[in-house]
């Protein structure tokens, strides 16, 4: 059981579907699907079965992903505001701002403390300006280079593993094109047999429908020369009874144009 769940987690997305086995495309050989005529069938056909088509959710089988990053106490804020349709509040600048206390705040301690503690927070942003400007000075080239080889080796890794998936895909590609042209010989094939084994039906039917008249012409000839082809049809595999229906139909096709010949003898003696 374990082992058959693990295969339905690893099962690829398309058989979800319950029908996904009857698709039997062909891209390869079904080259006629290119043409214009043939895709606004397809097309129509497709809009004819989306309009009674009940949709469902392909993904309700599938776990919820897990998105760590958008859970987080900023992100449900922040969303929390766009649903609103709150505008977006820009950065708080006053906090660089360095102006002494106006007004009544001019004779406040509590006040001109708060601005001197701007006035070191603002100094120590220079100072920290300035440490990162020595050491970009010092140690900004060779910082440089080593980044840019660290990328460069990034690059020929992600290189590598795209040529890598680009060759596996054109193997699948090649292997599904052989595949199909394969399958696309030994459906020409077919298809040919069964055109021939359909000529050959018609052959056939021809040629029982031809028996079937001399048999008529013979069965004819035979009640007008009053010979008994009973026995001939027992021999034949056709017992009494079948042979008495054909003869007697044979015989009520025979009665009818002698009794036409019957009929305009008697009107050119009237006559």
């Amino acid at each position: 059981m374990a082992a058959l769940a693990v295969m339905d987690e690893q099962r690829p997305l398309f058989m979800e579907s319950e029908n996904y086995a009857l698709v039997d495309a062909l891209p390869y050989i079904d080259t006629q699907l290119g043409q214009a005529e043939v895709a606004q069938q397809v097309k129509a056909l497709i809009d004819e079965e989306m309009a009674h088509f009940e949709a469902r959710d392909y993904l309700a089988s599938l776990p919820a992903p897990t998105l760590p990053y958008l859970e987080s106490a900023i992100m449900a804020e922040e969303l929390a505001r766009v649903e609103a349709g709150k505008p977006l509040a820009g950065i708080d600048v006053s906090k660089y701002k360095v102006e002494a206390p106006q007004g009544n705040n001019a004779q406040d301690h509590g006040s001109w403390r708060k601005a001197a503690d701007g006035i070191h927070v603002q100094l120590e942003y220079n100072r920290l300006r300035l440490v990162n400007l020595e050491l970009l000075e010092r140690w900004g080239k060779k910082a440089w280079v080593a980044h840019s080889a660290t990328v460069r080796s990034a690059e020929r890794v992600l290189t590598n593993e795209a040529t890598t998936v680009k060759a596996a895909r054109e193997n699948v590609n090649k292997k599904r094109k052989l595949e199909q042209i394969s399958c696309g010989n030994e459906l020409r094939k077919l298809s040919y047999e069964l055109e021939q084994y359909q000529l050959d039906n018609l052959e056939v039917e021809k040629g029982l429908h031809t028996l079937e008249a001399e048999v008529q012409r013979l069965r004819q000839a035979a009640l007008e020369r009053n010979v008994d082809i009973a026995d001939l049809d027992r021999r034949a595999g056709l017992d009494t009874e079948t042979a008495e229906a054909a003869a007697a139909e044979t015989s009520e096709t025979a009665a009818a144009p002698e009794s036409g010949e019957a009929s305009g003898a008697a009107k050119g003696s009237g006559d």
